[in-house]
């Protein structure tokens, strides 16, 4: 009889742990949200349009609440199930003679307006449209009646060869606003919304407020997981706290590698004819995004040190000359971008009527995976968002043009 009663109390002790697990697990928040005047119409309108904004982000629960994991299994392993939306790819030859292309994918239903909207896309560093977790981006806005372009960093497909001695660098607008102009010439009736993600974040917000003329090419804009300034980031990515060192690491092995890939070209005769000699040993010894960009990024950017090259490069200081409404996202468990460097952000919505500026506990650097005790949705948060936000715009858009 007492060894029944040991087992049941065991049983039950046990219980109660797993239940407290799971209630502890489970307990998530709603992202917090930063504007100038939560009662304005802007704000208003976005969290109407966004439902996403008024429940939960309930991460997969027994691992989700890491914000490395989420980034790690971003990083290593893309999306559960990714599909494999098939687009047509376009290409324009740059004035460096430079072949820059994006991919453009048609949506596959009726926009809730019944307007043509386009989704402009500049993806993460070293990423192009064959990225995972940009395919089910775009499978999910095609599904919502939205057509998606989609910018391939230069150099990112490895397959593809390049045509001038450069690849993408964090602050380099070119690309991205040739495929806003081609959009344009071949839509002529569509609407577009930029989206950047990561870096590509900083080039959408740079290219936004570095020329007028930029904003009256869209409607509005997405950042999602960005940074700001790369002098700020800079000493936080060389420090081991959250492991920054090591993601820098392991960000400089593949830029390292693609620089390796694109050798012939990149530090060919044309290239040193251009820039001068490279230090190839430097480059491939590289063990951080600084080292990288010492050895080569700012060689081809023509900066004389990296300050002056992070300085361009960084959105920071052309944000004051952006009007059009924005939505910023980040994450505070991001372990790439840490709330320190979101005072930019908070900055920035302080001065803005039309701009929010939304965290949420967790997410990691562009994970975002969602649902599910092991294995989550196909579909994740992030994917959900970047459409409700974009319906929001497009609600804004259509209100002020009537």
């Amino acid at each position: 009889m007492s060894l029944t009663v040991a087992l049941t109390g065991f049983v039950c002790i046990c219980f109660y742990g797993i239940v407290k697990f799971l209630n502890l697990a489970s307990t998530c928040s709603l992202p917090d949200l930063y504007a100038k005047d939560k009662t304005s119409t802007f704000v208003s309108t976005i969290l109407a349009s966004c439902p996403i904004l008024m429940e939960a982000y309930m991460p997969p629960l027994l691992w989700g609440k890491s914000g490395h994991l989420q980034t790690i299994i971003y990083a290593k392993m893309g999306r559960v199930k990714s599909p494999l939306p098939q687009g047509e790819r376009i290409e324009k030859i740059m004035a460096d003679q430079a072949t820059m292309s994006f991919d453009v994918f048609q949506p596959q239903s009726v926009h809730p307006t019944e307007k043509d909207f386009t989704l402009a896309v500049c993806p993460g560093i070293a990423n192009s449209s064959e990225s995972l977790y940009i395919r089910t981006l775009v499978d999910h806005a095609q599904k919502n009646g939205y057509r998606v372009a989609v910018l391939n960093h230069l150099g990112a497909l490895r397959y593809v060869r390049l045509t001038a001695p450069r690849i993408f660098n964090y602050g380099e607008t070119g690309e991205y606003n040739s495929m806003i102009d081609e959009i344009i010439r071949l839509y002529p009736n569509t609407t577009i919304i930029a989206v950047g993600c990561s870096m590509g974040a900083n080039i959408v917000l740079k290219y936004l407020g570095e020329d007028k003329s930029h904003e009256k090419k869209v409607i509005g804009a997405l950042s999602l997981c960005q940074g700001y300034d790369a002098n700020d980031a800079k000493p936080l990515l060389l420090s081991w706290e959250s492991g920054r060192r090591m993601y820098s690491y392991f960000m400089a092995v593949n830029l390292r590698n693609l620089i390796k890939h694109h050798k012939d070209i990149l530090l060919g005769k044309e290239a040193i004819a251009r820039y001068g000699p490279f230090d190839e040993d430097a480059i491939y010894a590289s063990s951080s995004l600084l080292d990288i960009d010492v050895s080569y990024s700012l060689k081809t950017a023509e900066f004389r040190n990296y300050q002056e090259y992070y300085h361009w490069a960084s959105c920071k200081q052309y944000l004051k000359g952006i009007e059009i409404p924005l939505i910023i996202l980040n994450a505070k468990d991001d372990p790439i971008v840490p709330p320190v460097l979101y005072e930019t952000a908070k900055k920035y919505v302080e001065s803005r009527d039309n701009c929010i500026f939304l965290t949420t506990d967790h997410g990691g650097h562009l994970g975002y995976f969602e649902g599910g005790i092991l294995t989550p949705n196909t579909i994740t948060w992030l994917d959900r968002a970047v459409v409700e936000f974009s319906h929001a715009l497009c609600q804004i858009h259509l209100k002020n043009h009537i």
